[in-house]
């Protein structure tokens, strides 16, 4: 029997010095490539399907890179080398992208795969998770998002999807705008002016072909061998969940997006007016969002929130 199937299972590759950090390796992910949030909220449900909800820890925002690379033969062995040396439970920081719309961030892989395109071209896509980002610790920045709001300044152009910081509220996380249009700064049209054009509402515009659908909750009773009588017993019975999408949009207008929903931490109520059709002001969380780089300086975004129906946005920390 040949002694060279007798090794350690840990490693597929052998006669190649894996790189310490992933940014040795000098890769750039392809268009394709997904950062994907999630929440992770502890809750329950009340009369009239008013719930209270809080975060799991101070951990509780996830997020998953899955990013690809196109890669010749040598270089795909280099990165499936350099992902199993860390063996799914070694963290290590890296880049997410080339383009600046994260920050470094620590993470592990838990997981790879690979895809024989043709000859000299493989496909290696790397889960690479982190849940150990405190993200509302860092009030001032983002964990994830490479945006922060500067000062509100008055005699200053801004532009449609610029991020300020007030100071206004005792809660720090309070204290973002976005900026709804351009425009010369004054303070009739501050954060906290009568004319204000700047929004702590989630306003961005979604695509126009969306498909929502609600669920009318009722109660029944089946009667043996005869019908099924529904009734009320509950009110809010029509809770108005919503998952958009947004195509094509510049890393400007995802940046505000990205540090809007992170800002939220995935359990922070927030207001928002459905677009056409529905009148009612409604106030929503958002658990979960995936963003996609589609091209250079165009992305997909996909949000999907939960609505509150006591329709409250604490102030307090």
């Amino acid at each position: 029997m040949s002694e060279d199937l007798f090794y350690n299972r840990d490693r597929n590759i052998q006669g190649i010095t894996a790189e310490v950090h992933l940014s040795g390796l000098e890769l750039t992910p392809v268009y394709g490539s997904q950062a994907s949030f999630q929440a992770q909220n502890y809750g329950y449900e009340t009369d009239d399907f008013y719930f209270n909800m809080i975060p799991l820890s101070l951990n509780s925002l996830n997020a998953t890179f899955s990013l690809g690379y196109s890669l010749s033969e040598t270089n795909a062995q280099k990165l499936a080398n350099f992902f199993e040396s860390k063996s799914g439970s070694v963290a290590m920081e890296f880049n997410p992208d080339n383009s600046g719309i994260y920050r470094k961030v620590s993470g592990v892989c838990p997981s790879y795969g690979v895809d024989f395109v043709n000859n000299q071209n493989v496909k290696v896509e790397g889960e690479l998770v982190c849940n150990t980002a405190p993200t509302l610790m860092n009030w001032s920045g983002q964990t994830f998002t490479n945006a922060t709001g500067s000062d509100w300044e008055g005699g200053k152009a801004y532009g449609k999807y610029d991020i300020v910081y007030t100071g206004v509220s005792s809660n720090k996380l309070n204290n973002f705008y976005y900026c709804a249009t351009g425009h010369t700064s004054s303070v009739a049209n501050g954060p906290t002016g009568a004319s204000t054009v700047w929004s702590q509402a989630f306003f961005f515009e979604p695509d126009v072909s969306q498909s929502m659908s609600v669920e009318l909750k009722s109660d029944q009773l089946e009667y043996k061998n005869s019908f099924i009588q529904r009734f009320n017993t509950n009110t809010n019975i029509a809770t108005f969940p919503v998952e958009y999408r947004f195509t094509d949009i510049s890393d400007h207008q995802l940046k505000a997006m990205l540090h809007f929903l992170e800002n939220k931490g995935g359990y922070r109520r927030f207001r928002h007016q459905i677009p056409a059709l529905y009148n009612r002001p409604k106030v929503y969380f958002c658990p979960k969002w995936t963003h996609t780089w589609k091209y250079y300086n165009s992305n997909d975004l996909t949000v999907s929130f939960s609505e509150d129906p006591l329709g409250v946005i604490p102030t307090g920390t």
